[in-house]
């Protein structure tokens, strides 16, 4: 009558507890950094599991003695009241003391959860900006998400289930020898057999179907986003048909692969579970009692302890099984959740120099050169330019030529390889980074909507800006005509209600936010890039505004949005090659020429 509250739904056979997962050094190490300030509770629940396993060994000691002194006539008040207590403490002290540990981790698994994610989001805001524009958002959603979840099962349950997993069969089996050590020879031996055999046989079959198996359910993945993502444009041509005869194969594959599990290594892994069930471990022990009873090796009450504590010695096995798919589920979550926490940050100076704004802010990029990675290739090469308090500079040239990488390395998205930024006459990197941030305004082609309010979204420039501050600043980004034909105006929230905005729209938005920051420098990439021809025309409008008095920075893909520039740069393979206005880069044969005519 071994309880087992450790057992959940969780412990039935699944393709991933067969799978041989590679254990490597480093990945345990990690695993044992992030759970180093959890291991005293994991260690106090897994104390309470053995607690728990000792206790519910009294039911079945009190259980057989009451029988013994049944048979032998000696069964009295004041021998039975014992025992019955004991049968009773046994019964409440086992889930008590399992429930106190598993509790206790919970509580603890929470804490740690919640401190863990945290220091993610922490991260977040220290790594440099370049980082969340070229790493996927899915990895931190994985790392918050899923990963965390998978650290707590181990944290939450490992202790008081492997305390029980181990104390119910080793205390278990120590008393039955006491009864009989030739019967508990049987038991063991019975067991040993059973886990060998579906070893054995799990370990022939389960090598290819489970890198099948796991290489299908990747491939459905892939189709299956592949197919969500990419049906606006493939319905347009037509070839629904074929994109669905994609995932359909990468579905008939994975279905298949899954038939083969199941017929491979997790018919082993069933067997297994079917034969080590209560049910199916009674009938060795009723089969070697009797044949340990005619032999008068034992007597036939000594059959009753194996009865009612052997039948639950192979649960703990069970639950060990499962616990070593949470350790390699956790083994994974730790890898990734320390490779995302290892992530450089951006250093920010201990005695940070203020960006000077007395006679204007101007911009110089001091023969700067960067590349993304140590051994990648150059983005840009030794770029040196200044940009005069009050001007306007375009940056023009092929795609890859590494205009946004300059425009982004002056708000210090990414620190420079060699060279320097300066603005204001202040390095960027001796600059703090909220600092740096007020005097430069940054609109990007995307946007940058987040869910909630309009006033909330032209808000995050200045939390503190009043509602008229907002609204001066849409009427100057020319998008307050479109606000108030919303559902609820500026409360609106984004996204909701059939407030959808257009790309335009959108980057007026943006626009918007820059209007309300008032930042002496402002950063554009591709502004128009998303507009509708009436939206471009808004937005220029907008920027010419916007522009007067400030030193901007300006990335153009139409040449014609820039013409009236104060000076266009011409970026080629990360090197200036031309600098002039638009007629001077016009008169002479050049990379610029060629794009204007190749634009008329």
């Amino acid at each position: 009558m071994t309880p087992t509250p450790g057992a959940r739904p969780e412990a039935a056979a699944r393709p991933d507890a067969a799978v041989e997962h590679e254990q490597t050094p480093a990945s345990n190490r990690e695993l044992a950094v992030l759970l180093r300030p959890v291991a005293p509770s994991i260690a106090l629940a897994f104390g309470c599991g053995l607690v728990a396993a000792a206790a519910g060994l009294l039911p079945a000691v009190g259980v057989t003695t009451l029988s013994e002194h049944a048979l032998a006539g000696t069964l009295t008040p004041a021998t039975a009241w014992p025992w019955l207590a004991g049968i009773a403490v046994g019964l409440l002290g086992g889930h008590t003391a399992y429930m106190l540990g598993t509790g206790h981790a919970h509580r603890v698994e929470a804490s740690f959860r919640t401190d863990l994610r945290r220091r993610v989001a922490r991260l977040m805001t220290r790594v440099p900006l370049g980082w969340h524009t070229e790493e996927s958002s899915g990895r931190v959603r994985t790392a918050l998400s899923e990963d965390t979840a998978k650290i707590h099962a181990l944290i939450a349950h490992l202790g008081s289930d492997l305390g029980l997993g181990i104390g119910a069969p080793v205390v278990g089996l120590a008393y039955l020898a006491t009864r009989s050590w030739v019967f508990t020879l049987v038991m063991l031996l019975w067991l040993l057999l059973i886990v060998s055999i579906s070893s054995v046989l799990a370990t022939r079959t389960s090598r290819d179907s489970t890198a099948r198996f796991f290489e299908s359910e990747k491939q459905l993945a892939s189709a299956t986003v592949e197919m969500v993502d990419g049906i606006t444009t493939v319905k347009t041509f037509g070839l629904t048909g074929s994109l669905f005869h994609r995932f359909s194969g990468a579905l008939d594959e994975y279905t298949t692969a899954s038939h083969e599990w199941m017929r491979g290594p997790g018919r082993p892994m069933a067997v297994l579970t079917a034969l080590l069930s209560p049910a199916a471990t009674t009938v060795p022990i009723i089969i070697a009692g009797w044949v340990l009873v005619r032999q008068e090796v034992i007597a036939p009450v000594d059959i009753l302890p194996f009865l009612l504590v052997g039948v639950g010695l192979p649960s703990g096995l069970i639950n060990l099984s499962t616990l070593g798919n949470y350790l390699i589920q956790a083994r994974d979550a730790a890898r990734s959740i320390s490779a995302l926490l290892a992530e450089p940050v951006l250093a920010e100076p201990l005695h940070p120099e203020p960006v000077r704004a007395d006679a204007g802010v101007g911009v110089d990029i001091d023969h700067v050169s960067f590349r993304y990675t140590e051994s990648g290739p150059l983005v840009l090469d030794d770029v040196d330019l200044r940009l005069e308090p009050g001007t306007v500079t375009a940056v023009v040239g092929p795609s890859g030529s590494g205009k946004t990488t300059l425009v982004r390395l002056v708000a210090r998205f990414w620190d420079v390889t060699a060279g320097a930024v300066r603005v204001g006459g202040t390095d960027v990197r001796r600059a703090s980074s909220q600092d740096l941030l007020s005097h430069v305004a940054v609109v990007l082609q995307e946007g940058g909507i987040l869910t909630g309010t309009v006033s909330e979204n032209i808000g995050l420039a200045k939390p503190v800006a009043s509602q008229e501050q907002i609204e001066a600043a849409a009427h100057a980004a020319r998008i307050h005509d479109r606000i108030i034909k919303l559902p609820h105006g500026y409360d609106t929230v984004l996204g909701t209600e059939g407030a959808h905005l257009s790309g335009g729209e959108r980057q007026r938005i943006a626009l918007a936010r820059a209007f309300l920051a008032d930042a002496p420098v402002l950063l554009l990439d591709e502004a128009t890039a998303h507009a509708d021809p009436h939206s471009e025309r808004e937005i220029q409008q907008a920027l010419a505004r916007l522009a007067q008095g400030r030193t901007v920075l300006v990335i153009a893909h139409r040449l014609a949005t820039v013409v009236a520039a104060d000076r266009i740069v011409v970026l080629d393979h990360g090197r200036v090659v031309q600098e002039g206005t638009h007629d001077q880069l016009l008169a002479v044969e050049g990379t610029y020429r060629t794009l204007w005519e190749a634009q008329q």
